[in-house]
């Protein structure tokens, strides 16, 4: 045991005189972290526009036709002001504005009189959504207007002659027609509503942003980058002739893989724990979590490592191990969920990406910062990640005995 922490000390000491190189496996990830998370992140603002209305008529039924751009949802995305065609035409040419409607002189009489009449509508050639929904709008104004006289044609003319004169009887007549029409096509104008209620225990799932959905594939980023070059160690071992002398003293080769472990093992967790932090800073998560996320990550990165390990030590040179083994990061990296959540990926292809290390390792660690609570992750789970780190050491200690710290 003390040559494990002996061994610990060594290797601590050797990477601390190395900050370049732990820099760099920590800046890629925040790197590639940060310019996801200002895309997923936006502020969520919609577009707005501005009508401006240049009502020549200034009837009843203009002002009518000024207000449908206002009412409900359509109101919050246009804002409508009164104009000149002069001034109307330059703010828009300017692009100040997505629209300029004109209401000619003359368009009520000309609306009750079943005449032809033309709105005159100009757009913002800048813009392409605002504009559309002017122009939609404004369609179905007109649509609107068309059946409406189309069915009370014959009530609007009768209104027409009795403006200058006073007769309850043909007002009242003239209501009770209209409202009998209006029953007729009510069943078509507006359908019963559908009340749908919901029985069953409230909803506990915790609405989650896709940004955050990114942070334990980009923390996983980190870990991988780190393990595999941490594993690359064993190599510069070897060069110095420790890894000879080791074969040749009795039963400290395996204290020898537990100390590069423990030390493989801090360095990750600093690595992981600084974008766990940086992480946890911006989406304002939990910090009851951090604990457990942070043992999460190390003893993940220590499996990692030790399988890193494992595979380097296959090859009969230090560039030929680590061309695959960089040959096989990258897609993990991409099945994992780093650079595609797990969670929005088709199902299929999630499931693969689950069954691979490092996706299984991002799966429990999306649950564990995003669902309610903190040490959710079950104990299998742990036992899982805890035999890969002891099989994959047993495989490296194996290897150092049969002929690997000789060659």
């Amino acid at each position: 045991m003390n040559f494990a922490l002996t061994s610990f000390r060594k290797d601590l000491s050797r990477w601390r005189q190395d900050l370049m190189q732990t820099a760099i496996w920590f800046a890629i990830p925040l790197t590639v972290g940060g310019l996801i998370t200002m895309l997923m992140s936006g502020d969520g603002a919609q577009p707005h526009g501005v009508l401006l209305i240049a009502d020549q008529d200034e009837s009843f039924l203009s002002v009518l036709i000024a207000g449908a751009y206002s009412a409900g949802d359509i109101g919050e995305l246009i804002s409508v002001e009164k104009t000149t065609v002069e001034e109307g035409t330059e703010r828009v040419n300017a692009g100040e504005a997505s629209g300029l409607l004109i209401i000619p002189a003359g368009f009520g009489d000309a609306f009750l009189d079943a005449e032809p009449v033309t709105l005159t509508l100009k757009t913002n050639p800048a813009q392409t959504i605002l504009p559309g929904i002017i122009t939609d709008v404004t369609e179905i104004v007109l649509d609107a207007g068309f059946y409406a006289h189309q069915l009370f044609g014959e009530e609007i003319n009768t209104i027409q002659s009795l403006v200058d004169e006073s007769n309850d009887a043909a007002v009242a007549a003239i209501a009770v027609a209209i409202q009998n029409k209006i029953e007729v096509v009510a069943p078509q104008l507006f359908p019963p509503v559908i009340n749908v209620e919901i029985v069953g225990p409230p909803a506990t799932d915790v609405q989650v942003s896709l940004a955050l959905l990114y942070l334990p594939g980009i923390i996983m980023m980190a870990v991988m980058f780190s393990s595999n070059g941490l594993a690359s160690d064993f190599w510069v071992e070897r060069d110095h002739g420790t890894l000879r002398r080791l074969v040749y003293s009795p039963g400290q080769l395996g204290s020898f893989v537990i100390g590069k472990a423990l030390a493989a093992a801090v360095v990750i967790a600093i690595i992981g724990g600084l974008t766990l932090v940086l992480g946890f800073l911006y989406h304002g998560v939990s910090w009851a979590k951090f604990p457990s996320s942070l043992v999460w990550v190390a003893l993940s990165g220590v499996a990692l490592f030790s399988w890193f390990a494992a595979l380097q030590m296959l090859f009969s040179n230090q560039n030929t191990a680590s061309v695959i083994s960089s040959m096989l990061l990258f897609p993990l990296l991409m099945a994992g969920g780093s650079f595609f959540p797990l969670a929005v990926l088709p199902g299929w292809i999630a499931a693969i990406g689950r069954l691979s290390p490092n996706g299984f390792v991002v799966d429990k660690l999306t649950s564990e910062i995003t669902e309610v609570g903190a040490w959710i992750i079950d104990v299998n789970s742990w036992l899982i990640v805890a035999a890969a780190a002891a099989s994959g050491l047993s495989i490296c200690a194996w290897r150092l005995r049969s002929g690997f710290a000789q060659a």
